[in-house]
């Protein structure tokens, strides 16, 4: 007996000393052990010898979408819970589910550190990104555009001095060489648009994404409704510029993939965190096949950009249906 209790002593002092949270839950569904990483955790607020015969899921209520997702877990067999960079409370939670013979088991582990070094590596990136858009933007507008225009205004002036002397055909195609270079010109001014919206950094996100919006729809290919509830005029320019681009990168999509006829764009501001919602009425695609086998550039490049915000990125879609993205950032972070 005295070895029995001796494992026993040593198997719980080995739970309570675990770096990371424990959970063991009965087949009833009443929590077996909580050791104090758990409780702390998740907020449980209770001491372990109180915790012990409770239903797991009374525990949970003041965090929903876990106490959804274990309830769920629960009434399936083999069922494997996981939520990576979960976060609550401040914190950052990886937390696993696997059942057992005797019931279900699950860890927490504490992985803010990791992600606000994740979220710093990702934010220098962009930052570097955005600068060279920027330099690219500056060289594009200061120096191709204006030497464009120089080259106009010569050829205008060589015509002028020899159009008597040129045929229909030649001032025909002095016409055409004109409206070439206007057509680079606008071309030029797009791109450097494109990659540094002057009304972005000038003006905020709510002008910026509504020149966008225009901008496409003179296109006349297809309708984008935009709406908002934001009340600030200004948020953190990585904030600001990441919106944009998550935003013009799920638009370009929509309009090369989905074949819908509308799209709307909504900016939804709340005391904490300011979200994003794009929804097309196209096709959709398999979520499933796509995340796994291809997402693409896009999809990885707005998870990045998410992350990198300390956002979360929700995709809902399928084959049948459009795509409904949401992408929410937290403006305290």
């Amino acid at each position: 007996m005295k070895s029995v209790d001796k494992i026993d002593k040593m198997l719980n002092s080995l739970v309570q000393s675990a770096p990371y949270g424990i959970l063991a839950i009965e087949n009833a569904n009443d929590i077996l052990i909580a050791n104090e990483q758990a409780i702390c955790l998740l907020k449980l607020n209770n001491r372990e010898q109180l915790l012990i015969g409770q239903p797991i899921c009374d525990c949970l209520k003041h965090i929903p979408i876990l106490e959804l997702k274990i309830r769920h877990a629960l009434k399936r067999d083999n069922y494997a819970l996981n939520l990576d960079a979960f976060l609550f409370d401040d914190k950052y939670l990886n937390i696993r589910g696997r059942q057992i013979d005797e019931g279900y088991i699950i860890t927490i582990e504490d992985i803010t550190r990791d992600k606000e070094m994740e979220m710093v590596a990702l934010n220098s990136m962009l930052e570097a990104q955005e600068l060279e858009r920027r330099r690219i933007a500056k060289d594009i507008h200061d120096g191709i555009g204006p030497n464009l225009s120089i080259v106009r205004l010569m050829l205008e002036a060589i015509n002028t001095e020899i159009s008597c002397d040129l045929s229909s055909k030649a001032n025909s195609k002095m016409v055409e060489v004109f409206e070439l270079i206007d057509l680079v010109t606008s071309d030029i001014r797009s791109i450097s648009h494109q990659l540094m919206p002057k009304v972005l950094l000038d003006f905020g996100i709510i002008p910026a994404i509504e020149g966008l919006v225009n901008r496409v729809n003179r296109t006349e290919k297809i309708k984008i409704i935009f709406f908002h509830s934001a009340t600030v005029c200004r948020y953190a320019e990585l904030i600001e510029l990441g919106i944009y681009r998550i935003c013009q990168e799920l638009i370009h999509n929509a309009v090369k993939h989905s074949e819908a006829k509308e799209i709307q764009v909504q900016i939804i501001e709340h005391s904490h965190s300011i979200i994003l919602m794009v929804e097309d009425n196209g096709k959709g695609f398999n979520k499933q096949n796509v995340m796994k086998e291809n997402p693409g550039v896009g999809l990885i490049n707005i998870e990045s950009r998410t992350n990198a915000l300390g956002g979360n990125f929700i995709l809902d879609t399928s084959s049948t249906n459009g795509v409904s993205a949401t992408i929410e950032i937290p403006l305290d972070k």
